[in-house]
């Protein structure tokens, strides 16, 4: 190779010499001979390239090299044309490298040689999904060139998977409230059976799925599918996954149950034969409670779901069901999944599931994040929010104050959202604190180091003084006199405790320097702390945004019997208050257009 390259340049000197190139035609002329090296694998003569880029005559070249011309006609020059080596179009590869494309460079441009252009898509390593050469050979057969993408090669996209399913062994709703037949009314004996399981029974499982297929790309590189998110299967007290994770079973003999997050969970049942009172005391029991009797006033009761008779002044937080046959008065009660009584007086409630009353609601606070269902009873002068809307035959009486009902809205969204605003504040004034801290510590660190070296400097001084009079002292003439060599001593002595002293005094610095700096570091840390908690909770607020916008509120409120006067009625975004005695009415918010909002009323099919 260098002995070719000897003989290009000495070429290339005897042509500039007689006056026949330049310097700068020579160098294009290197330049296009290395493209051609690299398209064609072919090292040609550098006197052939000048020929070929219409620079010499091979009569010029052969005079060159010393040798006669040949008589070559053009039909025997089989090699590539300095335009088609060049290849004059542009290779445009999609984003996803799943498609190429080629150009001319400009307008009525001829087109290059099929050859040139195999070549070009060899050295950009595009291999796979490369158009037929009858499909190639067309597209260069127009002359010019049309100004338009050609598609050259098309890889081969992958398969998107799909993730299982998940199959439950067991009833997922036992215990309902009852079931809710076709024409909107409640059939209240069809509740269901509690399931029971044993150890080792099979509880879920993943069925189906596919992780998708591979393609290809122009390059010949594997595309993988899209990860398939696999729907999480979890298991929670009583219940173990199996290794591969693909099911889950039961750990003990139990209920099981599907939480509102779901976990599967398997619990016990605590039968309580007499009332919750001072025989049992409060009760706090991680699975369903089952009270022959009912809650006695003062008593607090906590666990997984809970059946009774009747609840009475009592504090109640159920991460489940609760049933209670008869009513609940005077009560503040936390449900997690559904809620069905009788009847609800002058009670404080929050059901994240479905509230279902037999008879009345009487003076009442309740949120409720499904549906209000009192098919045959009536509410009456109490407050009430229903994401999933209001259904009930009575609205009011003629004594009593009226009624606010609100449908659509999400309390427990807005309820979480607002505790997560409140912590994500506490942590991002905890965050400033921490890095005002580090700012401060910071300011004393560099005060220290100065202080240190301020210390040092002295240090040094005092040590060079103290060296400089003992030199002095060990003088023939000082020595010889003692009152001299005395108070010399005296003054070495002297700098000797100054310089113990400030010794100290550095260790002292050091000393602080080295727990301000922990300190630091423990700032650093409360903010690396705080930084990734407050990710974690925009997260979990971004999840709550996203479940609340596929689980979207119903702002409506169903009344087959009668809604009486001054009754307030409010959605999302308008409110409407009843000016007159009604009976058989639908009232609903709905969207005029983009921004408008009205309540409607109309007739009850």
């Amino acid at each position: 190779m260098t002995e070719t390259m000897d003989q290009d340049r000495l070429f290339g000197d005897k042509a500039i010499e007689n006056g026949l190139i330049s310097e700068a035609k020579f160098q294009r002329a290197l330049v296009l001979q290395r493209v051609i090296a690299k398209r064609s694998k072919v090292q040609m003569p550098i006197g052939a390239v000048l020929v070929k880029m219409d620079l010499l005559s091979q009569e010029q070249v052969d005079a060159i090299n010393g040798t006669a011309t040949e008589n070559v006609t053009a039909e025997t020059d089989t090699s590539p044309s300095v335009d088609d080596l060049l290849c004059p179009l542009t290779l445009t590869v999609a984003p996803d490298k799943l498609s190429a494309t080629l150009e001319p460079f400009e307008e009525h441009q001829p087109p290059p040689g099929l050859a040139s252009v195999q070549l070009l898509l060899q050295e950009k390593g595009i291999v796979h999904g490369v158009i037929e050469q009858p499909l190639m050979e067309a597209y260069l057969g127009q002359n010019p060139l049309p100004m338009a993408p050609f598609v050259v090669a098309e890889g081969t996209p992958c398969e998107p998977g799909h993730p299982p399913d998940i199959q439950y062994h067991f009833d997922t709703d036992p215990m309902r409230i009852g079931t809710l037949l076709a024409d909107g009314t409640m059939d209240w004996k069809n509740r269901g059976d509690i399931p029971q399981v044993v150890a080792g029974d099979l509880l879920a499982e993943k069925v189906g799925g596919a992780p998708g297929n591979p393609g290809t790309n122009v390059y010949g590189q594997t595309v993988p599918p899209p990860r398939v998110k696999d729907p999480p299967l979890k298991a929670t007290k009583g219940a173990e996954r199996s290794e591969d994770g693909r099911r889950i079973l039961a750990k003990i003999n139990g209920t099981p149950k599907l939480g509102l997050d779901g976990r599967i969970g398997v619990f016990a049942i605590l039968p309580i034969d007499t009332d919750i009172g001072i025989e049992t005391g409060h009760v706090d029991f991680d699975g369903h409670i089952d009270v022959n009797g009912g809650v006695e006033s003062g008593y607090q009761v906590k666990g997984r779901s809970l059946s009774t008779r009747e609840i009475q002044s009592a504090q109640i937080d159920i991460e489940e069901n609760l049933f209670s046959q008869g009513g609940i008065y005077n009560s503040t009660v936390q449900v997690g999944g559904n809620l069905k009584a009788s009847h609800i007086h002058n009670s404080t409630v929050e059901v994240a599931g479905d509230l279902v009353v037999e008879r009345e609601l009487f003076g009442c606070t309740i949120e409720v994040n499904g549906r209000c269902l009192i098919d045959s009873g009536k509410i009456i002068a109490s407050r009430i929010s229903a994401k999933k809307g209001i259904q009930v035959k009575d609205v009011g009486t003629i004594a009593a104050r009226p009624s606010e009902l609100t449908v659509g809205v999400d309390f427990k969204f807005a309820k979480d959202m607002q505790a997560l605003k409140t912590s994500l504040t506490e942590l991002e004034t905890r965050k400033a604190e921490a890095e005002t801290t580090i700012a401060q510590l910071g300011e004393r660190v560099d005060a220290l180091a100065s202080e240190l070296g301020q210390v040092a400097q002295e240090q040094d001084g005092c040590m060079v003084q103290k060296r400089q009079l003992e030199a002095k002292r060990q003088q023939p003439a000082i020595a010889a006199n003692p009152e001299k060599s005395g108070l010399l001593t005296e003054l070495i002595d002297d700098l000797g405790v100054k310089y113990e002293a400030m010794d100290a005094q550095v260790h002292s610095i050091m000393e602080l320097d080295d727990q301000l700096r922990a300190q630091i570091d423990q700032a650093r840390q409360a903010v690396l702390t705080a930084e990734k908690q407050m990710q974690e909770i925009q997260q979990e607020m971004e999840d709550l945004r996203e479940a609340a916008e596929v689980d979207s509120g119903i702002p409506v409120v169903k009344v087959s019997g009668t809604i009486f006067a001054k009754t307030r009625i409010a959605g999302p975004h308008r409110s409407i208050v009843i000016e007159q005695d009604m009976q058989r009415v639908r009232i609903a918010e709905s969207q005029e257009d983009a921004k408008e909002f009205a309540m409607k009323v109309s007739s009850l099919r």
